[in-house]
């Protein structure tokens, strides 16, 4: 008889564990096929990819994988803070053993092995209902813009297109860092090396007049629609391109997704005829999690004194308590800039927030601040209020399909 007590929690060892637990996960999400999902595992989504195999973890139960919460550690931008983030996919329960919290108690193990890896931050695109027991919270809602074919800008100079495959290429890569340096949510790449061949989507780049390439875009067909799953570019160009494309393809319709909001490309569209559609999720689609608050903090110290310092609160010196219920820090601010202190007993500080899960939503900056404070039922004492605009405004933060595990 199989002991459920004696599940046997480990990071997977690529020599020993790689072939039983891809088989594992090719089976969990083999909706679209097992063999093409297998495929990717081994042609770029872990194998070739950023997966982290000391920080992954697996259950083993007499000798068998049973479960498995993979880890893709890679950098994203706040603005122009740099943290660590733990990308949570591929979790997966062997069908027999669902329902019986062998994942729950995965995923215990492997958050605290996050911590230990150095990771800040946590995101995953998960099902409703399930990853808030983990203390995910919901981390942006879903934006996509749609353009009528008639509606695209004519006339112009289109670039000349060649295909290409921007993961993979060294220059393109850097001009998409360049594009998004500010970009709150997006991975700093390189992240994949190849994109997953069962999405269907399709690279154009285009070069200035020295041979360099300056923008390109990510198209999937999708018949009497063409999406824009990538663009990287000035905003005419882009258009241009996008127009020819959706030509060619025989679209009526254009949907650009991922955009970040405040992006050229982004405001250009929203001066236009175009519709905007917001899709807001609970507790499912991107979630957040703190891995490390005080630690997230520190890496946003440059950032969050920019932020003071560009505001009517400029002058403004003091503690200012952030608690999210499992951990405490306290930003100190002076007139040299914002340092950061864990603090484990800091009761006695006059300004603070204190919230549960949702601290995670005002470092990210998910939405108004005001806004989740309330929503969240924080607790704010002294200037708190006042202080939570200008440290943690609004960032409309997103990451893009191609970066995504």
């Amino acid at each position: 008889m199989i002991m459920l007590d004696d599940l046997h929690i480990i990071a997977p060892d690529p020599r020993v564990h790689r072939e039983e637990m891809f088989d594992l996960i090719a089976k969990a999400f083999s909706a679209g096929g097992y063999y093409p999902f297998l495929s990717w595992l081994k042609g770029g989504y872990i194998d070739g990819g950023f997966y982290d195999w000391r920080a992954s973890r697996v259950g083993i139960l007499a000798g068998r994988i049973v479960t498995h919460w993979g880890v893709w550690g890679y950098t994203m931008r706040i603005g122009s803070a740099r943290v660590r983030v733990a990308g949570v996919g591929a979790v997966a329960t062997a069908g027999e053993f669902r329902g019986r919290g062998l994942m729950q108690r995965t995923a215990s193990v492997a958050l605290a092995a996050m911590a230990d890896y150095g990771y800040d931050l946590s995101i995953l695109f998960g099902i409703d209902g399930f990853y808030g027991q983990f203390g995910y919270v919901r981390a942006w809602s879903g934006c996509e813009y749609s353009v009528k074919y008639g509606d695209l800008p004519q006339g112009g100079s289109a670039p000349a297109l060649r295909r290409c495959e921007p993961l993979a290429m060294p220059q393109l890569v850097r001009l998409f860092n360049r594009h998004h340096a500010r970009a709150t949510g997006t991975a700093v790449r390189p992240t994949y090396t190849t994109s997953d061949p069962r999405k269907g989507r399709e690279g154009f780049m285009w070069t200035d007049g020295d041979g360099r390439p300056v923008g390109y875009v990510v198209v999937c067909d999708r018949g009497i629609r063409l999406d824009v799953v990538e663009a990287v570019g000035a905003p005419a160009q882009v258009l241009c391109a996008v127009r020819r494309l959706a030509q060619r393809y025989g679209a009526d319709d254009v949907r650009f997704e991922t955009l970040p909001w405040d992006s050229p490309l982004a405001r250009t569209l929203r001066m236009g005829n175009c519709t905007v559609t917001i899709h807001h999720r609970r507790d499912g689609g991107a979630m957040v999690r703190c891995v490390d608050l005080p630690r997230t903090l520190d890496r946003m110290r440059g950032e969050l004194t920019a932020r003071l310092r560009a505001s009517p609160l400029a002058g403004w010196h003091g503690r200012l308590l952030i608690d999210n219920g499992r951990q405490q820090a306290v930003l100190d601010v002076g007139s040299r800039g914002i340092s950061v202190d864990a603090a484990k007993h800091a009761g006695a500080v006059p300004h603070a927030v204190r919230g549960g899960d949702a601290v995670a939503q005002l470092v990210l900056g998910t939405d108004d601040p005001l806004e989740t404070a309330r929503c969240a039922r924080m607790r704010l004492a002294g200037d708190a209020r006042m202080l939570l605009p200008v440290l943690f405004p609004a960032q409309h933060p997103m990451l893009h399909a191609a970066d995504r595990f």
